[in-house]
């Protein structure tokens, strides 16, 4: 069983990490593991047809190889956070090394003039030297499971439609192993939010 939405004492376990936000209307759509071409390029035009706003987490050689598609996220007024530069597994590596993929991302973002608002591991895995030292980490309280080929379109909406409330903050990828599902589910979400008067806002 694929489990969409975080449980309740995870957060309460782990407060110093971002889970959700306190708002009234607001939700927080996120896409993990891009820029990339053709697919972030979808995304950012179905946010656009909504008047949605949303926050990139970016692996950074993906920067590197996308200047102009990640300037045009920065360009329509979405956020972007650190994903590190090349998705590193935090529970595969040494943390020292893994600190220093986070900084090279860093230091990317710098070159490119980009201002992360936080970061996201990949995977959602993190150690607990993570979590006492590394500052502003964002994950989420809504896995929509975009990239999982056993889950059908469909069933990610079904269970996913009802846990889009206020202060979510809600995972989706702009990569290529996700877009079967991505083209499907992201039109109907934002539809969704929009017939519920839910603001659709960057973190």
């Amino acid at each position: 069983m694929f489990i969409h939405q975080i449980p309740s004492f995870v957060p309460a376990l782990l407060p110093r990490f971002t889970w959700s936000k306190a708002d009234d209307r607001q939700i927080y759509l996120t896409f993990d593991d891009g820029p990339t071409p053709e697919i972030t390029d979808f995304v950012l035009e179905c946010l656009n047809e909504y008047n949605a706003k949303a926050t990139f987490f970016c692996i950074g050689k993906n920067v590197l190889s996308n200047p102009a598609l990640t300037k045009r996220i920065q360009t329509a007024g979405h956020s972007i956070g650190n994903h590190t530069m090349n998705h590193s597994n935090a529970w595969k590596m040494d943390y020292a090394a893994y600190v220093e993929d986070f900084k090279i991302c860093e230091k990317v973002f710098e070159q490119q003039h980009i201002k992360s608002i936080g970061f996201r591991p990949p995977y959602g895995r993190v150690t607990r030297k993570m979590y006492l030292e590394m500052e502003n980490v964002i994950l989420w309280s809504v896995l929509t499971g975009d990239y999982n080929a056993s889950l059908t379109s469909s069933a990610i909406l079904t269970s996913v439609l009802p846990l889009l409330k206020p202060g979510a903050v809600v995972v989706m990828h702009d990569s290529v192993k996700a877009f079967p599902h991505l083209q499907v589910i992201l039109p109907v979400i934002l539809r969704y939010c929009k017939e519920q008067n839910f603001v659709l806002s960057a973190l």
